[in-house]
């Protein structure tokens, strides 16, 4: 569910964007959690456009991800290779490829990425991709996942916006998680920019694993605030999105529990001036584990000088 928030994204694609064929950037994404379990990605690359062929664009970059636990490390030596093309107003489709090196496992990870605006009131999206699973016990398993994901955003009015995907996905273990998210999403009319969302999940796994978090049942709610504005000029703009909820956690091995948890993020982009140009994310929630103390935190960032 890339795009639920259609107000908001109408709002981040309006500020002022310069149009350039060629980009050089520098990216960094990675997650930390209370265990001390974390992950980092640093890569570099090079972005061209073509605008004579659809608006297509063609991505080369570099670079190395680290997985590590206290006292462990696994690196990977990473290339990537990302096709995103726009033949029109309403549709997108991206093909991308990360080809891992490693000390005693070399995955490659494509990915697939299609989504079409039918009208004014839906939207539709697909992908299908493949990740590593991002801890070290995993990684030393050689364990990847296949995720699968079909989404849909409906908008019942210019308050009401309704968004539902179903996720299915295969882990090389043998493992297999299937479920469904949604939300209704409330933009008041008094309070441009603002919107407020209720947000639910359900999981189910086969089976337990050791390597990662894999109830038998996942239940969770959210009731989630979130608020959009543009700022200095229309150049930048910067996304809150922030509330509490609660969780019901299935284990194959134990009683079940309730567990309250809370989801915090927030995103900046913009440009500093007619070339350079940032894009960032970070967050951190409490509903990726049964531990009640348990957080997790995550977050991305690009930088690219555009000529």
């Amino acid at each position: 569910m890339i795009r639920a928030l259609v107000l908001l994204l109408l709002l981040m694609l309006s500020f002022r964007s310069p149009s350039y064929a060629d980009r050089i950037f520098t990216e960094v994404d990675g997650s930390r959690d209370s265990d001390d379990a974390s992950s980092l990605g640093v890569y570099s690359g090079y972005r061209h456009s073509f605008r004579g062929l659809g608006r297509a664009e063609i991505e080369f970059s570099g670079g190395r991800r680290t997985y590590a636990e206290p006292g462990e490390r696994e690196r990977f030596n990473v290339g990537r290779l990302k096709l995103d093309s726009r033949p029109n107003r309403n549709w997108r489709m991206q093909l991308g490829c990360e080809f891992l090196n490693g000390d005693d496992w070399s995955p490659t990870l494509p990915v697939a990425f299609v989504s079409n605006r039918l009208n004014d009131d839906w939207y539709v999206e697909f992908s299908a991709e493949r990740t590593v699973v991002d801890s070290v016990s995993a990684v030393r398993r050689h364990t990847s996942v296949d995720s699968y994901v079909a989404s849909a955003d409906y908008r019942v009015n210019d308050r009401f916006t309704l968004a539902g995907a179903y996720v299915s996905q295969y882990f090389s273990d043998g493992n297999r998680k299937r479920g469904g998210i949604g939300r209704i999403i409330f933009s008041p009319e008094q309070l441009p920019g603002a919107n407020l969302q209720i947000k639910g999940r359900s999981l189910r796994s086969e089976r337990d694993s050791a390597d990662y978090f894999s109830p038998q049942a996942l239940t969770e709610g959210f009731l989630l605030f979130g608020y959009a504005t543009p700022f200095a000029d229309d150049n930048w703009v910067v996304k809150l999105l922030a509330g509490p909820g609660v969780q019901r956690i299935e284990s194959f091995n134990a009683e079940s529990r309730n567990k309250s948890g809370y989801h915090g993020e927030i995103s900046l982009r913009g440009w500093f001036n007619d070339h350079l140009q940032l894009v960032s994310r970070i967050g951190c929630t409490s509903a990726n584990d049964t531990q009640d103390a348990y957080s997790y935190c995550f977050g991305k960032m690009n930088l690219a000088y555009a000529w």
